[in-house]
């Protein structure tokens, strides 16, 4: 769920006005409704909640996405609920970077990143999570996504690298410390606890205590899990990771990308400022830092 309180600090357009006005009804309306379930029909409450943690937003893709898509060859992943989508650019004899989106994203959020990863002499593979984009599906969580994960990197072969944003960073630091073989990792606005992620989001929505720990308890359940095991300091590698955070993020803060950052024994912060959790992936400065990172250049 994509939750953002804090007001901006500009004057805002009509359209900003109409998308934060709908914002806020619909953020008094969930409230109220959990508020009345958890009342009278606290089941009811917790299946609402497990079902709204496991349903990410979901996006059309622009013209923009879609022209870049235009130019890629389509590479359709072997899964257990079928298949996923997933793009290549150029050629599959060249060293392989994976990128990797987040939470209701899309790989095409990191388009920015493939031009320059070509010019350095890469092959760039993205992909459609589950319950994501054009993989598509009715639920997603981050055992789906970690799954997903390892079946594209299976599928591909050897790896070079992987640049993951956000969530897909998070899942990014399991795969790195799975696989040796991947040389380097960028991880961007990687969140570094899931039990802090749904604390920001049981307090958006009001929940009691006992209703987001509930929640999770059904969640871990479910899947076998212990939320534990999502914490940024419950796995490591000897790659080198350079962490990219914005100290203005909002929906990620900067604590966590530096959490990564100070466990991994070969890891790197680079701190922008004003890019917030989106903008960063179509910084130019950051994007180079990327591609001088993962082709070993000096930053």
């Amino acid at each position: 769920m994509e939750l953002n309180l804090k007001p901006a600090f500009f004057w805002p357009s009509n359209r900003t006005i109409v998308r934060t006005v709908k914002f806020s009804a619909a953020l008094l309306w969930h409230r109220s409704i959990y508020r009345a379930l958890w009342k009278f029909a606290p089941m009811k409450a917790i299946d609402r909640a497990v079902k709204q943690m496991l349903t990410p937003p979901r996006h059309a893709f622009s013209d923009a996405e879609l022209a870049t898509l235009e130019e890629a060859s389509l590479v359709p992943v072997p899964f257990v609920t079928g298949r996923l989508i997933a793009w290549r650019w150029g050629r599959a004899s060249d060293p392989t970077v994976l990128l990797v989106h987040g939470w209701g994203g899309r790989g095409m959020q990191l388009r920015s990143f493939i031009d320059p990863l070509l010019e350095r002499g890469f092959s760039v593979v993205t992909y459609d999570a589950p319950g994501h984009g054009m993989t598509g599906g009715e639920e997603s969580s981050l055992p789906h996504i970690l799954q997903g994960l390892n079946a594209v990197l299976d599928h591909l072969g050897p790896v070079h690298a992987i640049v993951a944003h956000s969530v897909g960073g998070a899942m990014a630091t399991i795969a790195l410390a799975q696989r040796p073989d991947i040389k380097v990792g960028v991880l961007i606005a990687p969140p570094a606890s899931l039990v802090d992620h749904t604390l920001r989001i049981a307090a958006a929505l009001r929940w009691p205590e006992a209703l987001r720990a509930a929640t999770q308890r059904r969640i871990e359940n479910r899947f076998g899990i212990d939320w534990a095991e999502f914490e940024a300091e419950s796995t490591r590698g000897e790659q080198p990771i350079l962490v990219i955070h914005d100290v203005g993020d909002r929906e990620v803060a900067m604590h966590e990308g530096l959490r990564h950052a100070r466990h991994w024994p070969r890891g790197r912060l680079l701190q922008t400022s004003g890019l917030g959790h989106r903008r960063v992936l179509d910084d130019r400065l950051v994007i180079e830092a990327t591609a001088d990172f993962v082709s070993g250049a000096t930053s």
